[in-house]
């Protein structure tokens, strides 16, 4: 019998989906974590403004080092360390599951503002949501293709 379909390429296709798809997602979430670094905000909101940088604050007059970078740095950079665990924050990625995790003491504080001021750099996100259903669906109509 003729198989026109070709299923046993179809379930091959799919069974490299179900390995490499969720590689995909996670590499595509820790990019987005990063960017947020980049654009000092979160799913398009940005974070409060720093007080070393607002003109007529103590922070702004007073600053604990010299120079003027204080009043230009980044949010969020100051070692750059917290940026590179959340670039490397992929732990589990697995058709099961996908786990992305900071091991940072501070990290879930300024995440989720517990005890800094909350500046979300990692979670839910419409933004990302839409770029991951993109890509969910790019894959998946290549298990149909040769």
């Amino acid at each position: 019998m003729d198989n026109k379909f070709n299923f046993d390429r179809v379930r091959n296709n799919m069974e490299q989906l179900k390995r490499q798809l969720p590689i995909l997602l996670a590499n595509q979430a820790e990019k987005e974590f990063d960017k947020n670094f980049t654009e000092q905000g979160f799913d398009g909101e940005k974070w409060k403004e720093v007080q070393r940088r607002i003109p007529g604050t103590k922070a702004y007059r007073y600053p604990k080092t010299k120079g003027l970078s204080r009043r230009s740095k980044p949010i969020l950079i100051g070692t750059g360390r917290l940026r590179r665990a959340v670039s490397n924050s992929k732990k589990i990625a697995t058709w099961q599951m996908i786990k992305l995790e900071v091991n940072l003491p501070y990290a879930a504080n300024q995440n989720d503002g517990i005890t800094l001021q909350k500046r979300q750099y990692m979670g839910d996100s419409a933004r990302l949501r839409a770029k991951q259903k993109e890509l969910i669906s790019k894959t998946i109509d290549k298990i149909w293709q040769a």
